[in-house]
């Protein structure tokens, strides 16, 4: 019988793509981008959206550090999109995000309705692999704080998804057990194949039906099916 809920935040409560959506349109207007032949707001969001992700991908792969892609994803998208840029410029907007995007509160449809149908039942806890000050001001944002024991990021744990240091990490701070422990994100790398490897039972929230190779313990399409699985 599980104890414990460790969800993944971005992607899987906290909905990253609107919110980042809001924090881009307002980027786009106060650094005056439409004045620099980009091809339109919905052409700059997409292209970040698709450098971000490959970033992302790379960190977790450990190919690159977390100040690399603060440094080159937003210079990387502007590039794509025929804008001379350099590192430089690509921080500026990047710390400006950064200021904008945790103000955001947008959340994942049945967040609210399984946090508090969980709630009463569980210890649940955050494992991301966000900056823990930009993952608390979202989380605060959000209004879920309350919700949660421990938020266990990559700073506190000292690796990052799909690293079995930081799952083990989160069992141990948390005083649980594996058997007791059920992780539940929407990346297959780093939250399913992660807690595979750390023996940990996972969910795979899974909206896009991708096909996998190994098997979480559960799939989901939307999280309100964790209510029949807990």
């Amino acid at each position: 019988m599980y104890k414990h809920l460790f969800f993944d935040l971005d992607h899987t409560l906290w909905d990253f793509e609107k919110n980042s959506r809001e924090s881009l349109a307002e980027l786009y207007e106060s650094f005056g981008l439409h004045s620099w032949n980009i091809a339109g707001l919905g052409v700059f969001q997409a292209e970040f959206s698709v450098v971000n992700r490959r970033y992302w991908a790379m960190l977790e792969s450990n190919q690159i550090t977390h100040e690399e892609l603060r440094r080159r994803r937003f210079r990387d998208t502007l590039v794509n999109l025929g804008v001379e840029a350099d590192e430089k410029l690509g921080l500026e907007l990047n710390e400006a995000f950064l200021e904008l995007l945790p103000q955001k509160s947008h959340l994942i449809e049945g967040t609210l309705d399984v946090l508090d149908f969980l709630a009463p039942n569980y210890e649940i806890h955050i494992i991301s692999n966000g900056w823990q000050d930009v993952q608390a001001k979202k989380i605060k944002s959000s209004k879920i704080e309350h919700y949660f024991r421990e938020v266990i990021t990559n700073e506190r744990a000292e690796a990052r998804k799909p690293d079995k240091k930081i799952f083990d990490y989160a069992v141990n701070v948390t005083k649980a057990r594996l058997d007791e422990s059920l992780m539940i994100g929407d990346n297959y790398e780093a939250d399913i194949l992660g807690a595979i490897n750390a023996q940990m039972d996972s969910v795979f929230y899974n909206p896009d039906g991708m096909k996998t190779d190994q098997k979480p313990t559960f799939n989901i399409k939307r999280l309100v099916e964790l209510k029949g699985i807990l």
